[in-house]
């Protein structure tokens, strides 16, 4: 088991070089995960870790991998999304406002907000929309913004989704169409320390707050509870909970849906 003070050293210096707080991880869940991490990249102990973060980069990434803990897959939890696509938003599109927001939080490489768009393309009743799409891992952002996937990373895609949405580049690669693209903002942001500016109809924040302490989950539930507009929808992640919504300003709808103020 790790000393307090180890974990305390690894979370200052971490912070320092990725802009990850540790500190808003579960000390259980930092004590069970650390010295797996430790042992794989090869270090005896923190100090030596801490050498590892900074002169490897393929240690760096396996720890971002790891602790910033996002959506990477295309069209997760189906069902969810037929939620989404058959309850959720037909309400949305007879709202008010010309333009329909929407706030993907800890998006990582890109899947959920481009997925979120694809569903939106094919709606019957179409509305313009906008996803603005963060994350606190600079390298996941990247590689969205670039929006170049595996064969084996879009198996889940749909077929017709596929074929409209992206193009085949050799080599097993595919690249997301640029008319999808250009109805998604990527940009870094820490769910906990940015402030956010605007409101959105629907914030999508899925398995990003599942290791925080209670504290943080509250602060990150209440900061997407106030980027909500009246009547807008928060859906988080099949292996989180709110556990007291009415607090928020929200009630629970459907699995993992919830809707403010109404």
């Amino acid at each position: 088991m790790l000393k307090k003070e180890d974990i305390q050293y690894l979370r200052d210096k971490v912070l320092e070089k990725t802009g990850i707080d540790l500190a808003y991880y579960k000390e259980k869940q930092l004590q069970r995960r650390l010295p797996f991490i430790m042992s794989r990249a090869g270090a005896q102990n923190v100090e030596e870790y801490v050498e590892l973060l900074d002169k490897d980069p393929q240690v760096l990434e396996d720890f971002k991998n790891r602790f910033a803990i996002n959506v990477s897959e295309f069209f997760r939890n189906p069902e969810r999304y037929e939620d989404l696509k058959n309850k959720i938003l037909p309400e949305l599109m007879k709202g008010t406002g010309l333009v329909l927001k929407i706030w993907s939080a800890g998006c990582s490489v890109g899947s959920e907000p481009y997925s979120l768009a694809m569903i939106l393309e094919e709606m019957p009743h179409h509305k313009p929309y906008r996803i603005w799409a963060t994350d606190i891992d600079e390298d996941a952002l990247y590689k969205a913004k670039e929006g170049v996937y595996s064969e084996d990373f879009i198996c889940s895609v749909p077929p017709l989704y596929l074929e409209k949405y992206f193009q085949p580049l050799g080599e097993g690669k595919y690249a997301v169409v640029p008319r999808l693209k250009r109805r998604i903002v990527f940009e870094k942001h820490d769910l906990l320390q940015d402030e956010v500016k605007e409101t959105f109809a629907l914030v999508v924040c899925r398995n990003v707050v599942i290791y925080f302490e209670d504290e943080a989950k509250r602060m990150a539930f209440e900061k997407m509870s106030n980027a909500l507009q009246e009547g807008g929808y928060l859906w988080i992640g099949s292996t989180e909970r709110i556990a007291d919504p009415s607090s928020l300003g929200l009630r629970y709808v459907l699995p993992f849906f919830y809707q403010k103020g109404r």
